[in-house]
């Protein structure tokens, strides 16, 4: 199966990828992807374990990679330890993912992550703490929105994961 040339130009341009696998299809989709153009031995899948995240999510995350052969690592981002996360602003999904960007990114390898641009037109704090951190957005970058998405999704064979 061929990929997009842009996306895979993006997925392989990094020398290390690890992924930010919420669990979501768009992750997902990224992660398979990742691997179809890196190899299994190319892309490591990161997945983040805290009370915020759907224990469903996690299950997903391990049968995905057990599916596959991906490496996973299940990391904690700390999120409930920052106060500014656990006040609950409106721009809590920045906090949320500074610590979880800042955890990945201090592992070492480039992170990317399943922003699409359909998200770049909605309120995504989250995208602030991604620039801060360097994360790239490989499906941007091959000027993806979430149908292109959802359609390589099913060319990959993933369920209807929303």
């Amino acid at each position: 199966m061929m990929l997009p040339a842009a996306l895979h130009d993006a997925l392989t341009a990094p020398a290390s990828l690890t992924v930010a696998l919420s669990g979501g299809i768009d992750s997902l989709t990224l992660s398979a992807a990742a691997a179809l153009a890196r190899g299994a031995d190319g892309v490591t899948l990161c997945h983040a374990v805290s009370p915020a995240v759907p224990a469903a999510a996690t299950a997903r995350v391990h049968e995905f990679a057990a599916a596959r052969g991906l490496t996973l690592k299940l990391v904690q981002s700390g999120e409930f330890d920052d106060p500014s996360y656990r006040a609950n602003p409106v721009n809590r999904c920045y906090f949320c993912k500074v610590n979880l960007y800042g955890t990945l990114s201090r592992m070492g390898d480039v992170v990317a992550a399943g922003t699409n641009t359909d998200d770049l037109s909605d309120y995504r704090p989250g995208l602030i703490a991604a620039e801060e951190h360097n994360v790239i957005h490989p499906f941007v970058a091959a000027d993806m929105a979430k149908s292109d998405v959802r359609a390589l999704a099913r060319v990959l064979g993933l369920g209807p994961i929303r």
